[in-house]
């Protein structure tokens, strides 16, 4: 189903350009025609309907092409962060029964070395660098498909705060629909130009950049890699902003999809950096909260609003805040998408008046049916055709939805039940507290310990004993972090949501007052 919607634009837009990657410009025909010529040469080694192909591969067209080459078998796709080291690989490529890896020369030598360690046969494909993008291929011909396939043909991994990453299957009928409801509500057309920095891998990429632009004659432009030594390598985005900034301009970018850091960094581009981004439309923020410090920042140095969405690795987007005045709801994620419902529950499954807050819970045809051998887990939390996201929110009288935070990160410390961004949201009114986050850490008998992990402006005046009386100061003693550690900086995923499971280590010696 979602093949055939391409294979439609395809033939409507033959000569339209669809992806723009550094110097290059790809057509839908020969976008179409790279697709068909890997889909054959997959079918060659034997890959069939229902296989697994693992994409390790960065923002790169070659993973478009690998992508739509996986859905034209049938086969199902599993996109891997190609920056994770050997284990974190081998974990992905054995839960998910790959039958092949397609990467590129940056991610060859690791994927040697996980195939040498497994004992069924994969197969490796390798695609070198421009090869299959400058390869002379006779244009395919673009014949109508008649798939009705509708199976799955996306692997992507749910992490929540603790544990091993849950297996998220979708379908092809499930990335239609999201690709359809958020086309719908943003009215998406062959006019916008979309410009991907976050991760192809991530649903934020795969969704709102990639289908969102090849699914509607759009153009995808891909901020292209930083490679040293001929190996593609992550760097900090403040060294990618010039660069972003000209490509807004350059390519007329009408929809820019990212998260807060990413705003942030763009809002303190130097005064003397001056270039025209006022084609874009659209700019809005996933995957962790926007803060008003951010949206005013970003607004006063563009005169453009950011909107935040919502969405999960579990059903794709599901609301975002199109709202013509921000001022007062820019803390909103908006209203549901087109054809999703959104719902505010108790403890008992029952649906909660508007202004009260509860669990967050979704029904849409985005949504995946459940984790892989997950049994007692999908019980828990797909119930009656909704998905139960395990987030708190809660609804205005319009029906805008509200993130409060989540349901399962709760504190439970000496028969009390801590809200941890309460204590967040303190530490961070303390003047010399840069970043914070809070979590619970198994004690030494029952129960958890507080544990507040803070970056602060200045190491050298702020002390333990400070922080200590201030939160004493303003919460109940048993909210009172008891171990507070420094760091330099919050373990963040790319798209920048904290990893509190990170934070959750070996228990330290608590500071006393």
């Amino acid at each position: 189903m979602l093949e055939k919607s391409f294979v439609e634009i395809v033939k409507r837009y033959p000569h339209k350009t669809a992806i723009v990657y550094d110097k290059l410009r790809i057509t839908y025909q020969e976008l179409y025609t790279r697709i068909t010529y890997l889909s054959i040469q997959l079918s060659k080694i034997g890959i069939a309907q229902g296989d697994c192909i693992a994409l390790i591969l960065p923002n790169v067209p070659e993973f478009a092409i690998a992508f739509y080459a996986t859905a034209k078998l049938n086969a199902i796709a599993l996109p891997i962060n190609p920056f994770l080291k050997e284990d974190e690989l081998n974990y992905y490529i054995i839960d998910s029964n790959a039958s092949a890896i397609v990467t590129n020369s940056h991610g060859v030598e690791v994927s040697r070395k996980i195939l040498s360690k497994v004992d069924k046969k994969i197969e490796l494909i390798v695609l070198d660098d421009t090869a299959l993008l400058t390869k002379e291929l006779d244009n395919s011909t673009i014949t109508e498909s008649t798939s009705t396939f509708i199976g799955d043909v996306l692997y992507q991994y749910s992490s929540g705060s603790t544990g091993r990453p849950k297996r998220v299957c979708r379908t092809q009928n499930n990335l239609y629909h999201e690709v359809k409801n958020f086309t719908e509500t943003t009215n998406i057309t062959t006019t916008d130009n979309i410009l991907c920095v976050v991760p192809l891998y991530h649903a934020h990429g795969l969704g709102n950049c990639l289908l969102a632009a090849t699914c509607n004659g759009a153009t995808l432009v891909i901020l292209e890699q930083v490679s040293h030594q001929g190996k593609a390598i992550e760097v900090p985005f403040v060294f990618r902003r010039s660069r972003v900034l000209e490509l807004i301009e350059k390519e007329k970018i009408s929809i820019l999809p990212a998260v807060p850091y990413i705003f942030n960094t763009l809002a303190e581009a130097p005064d003397d950096t001056q270039f025209d981004v006022s084609t874009a439309r659209l700019c809005f923020s996933a995957g962790n909260f926007l803060s008003k410090e951010i949206f005013d920042k970003f607004l006063q140095r563009f005169g453009i609003p950011v909107r935040q969405l919502y969405g999960c690795t579990e059903a794709g987007s599901v609301a975002i805040n199109l709202d013509e005045d921000l001022k007062n709801t820019y803390n909103s994620v908006g209203c549901p998408l087109k054809n999703i419902e959104i719902k505010i529950i108790d403890d008992a499954g029952k649906e909660l008046p508007s202004g009260t807050v509860g669990e967050i819970a979704i029904k849409s045809e985005a949504l995946t049916q459940g984790y892989s051998n997950k049994p007692e887990l999908n019980q828990q939390v797909f119930k009656d055709g909704s998905f139960f996201t395990g987030d708190l929110g809660k609804k205005d009288e319009v029906g805008r939805v509200y993130i409060t935070g989540r349901k399962q990160i709760f504190i439970d410390t000496g028969g009390h039940k801590v809200d941890p961004l309460e204590i967040e949201n303190i530490l961070l009114t303390h003047h010399q507290v840069q970043e914070a986050v809070v979590v619970g850490i198994q004690g030494l008998y029952a129960g958890e310990i507080i544990k507040a992990v803070v970056v602060p402006q200045n190491r050298q005046i702020c002390d333990e004993k400070d922080i200590l009386s201030y939160c004493k100061d303003k919460l109940a003693d048993f909210k009172v972090p008891k171990i507070i550690e420094f760091r330099d900086e919050i373990p963040k995923s790319p798209l920048g949501k904290v990893l509190r499971k990170n934070l959750i280590d070996n228990l330290s010696e608590p500071i006393r007052s």
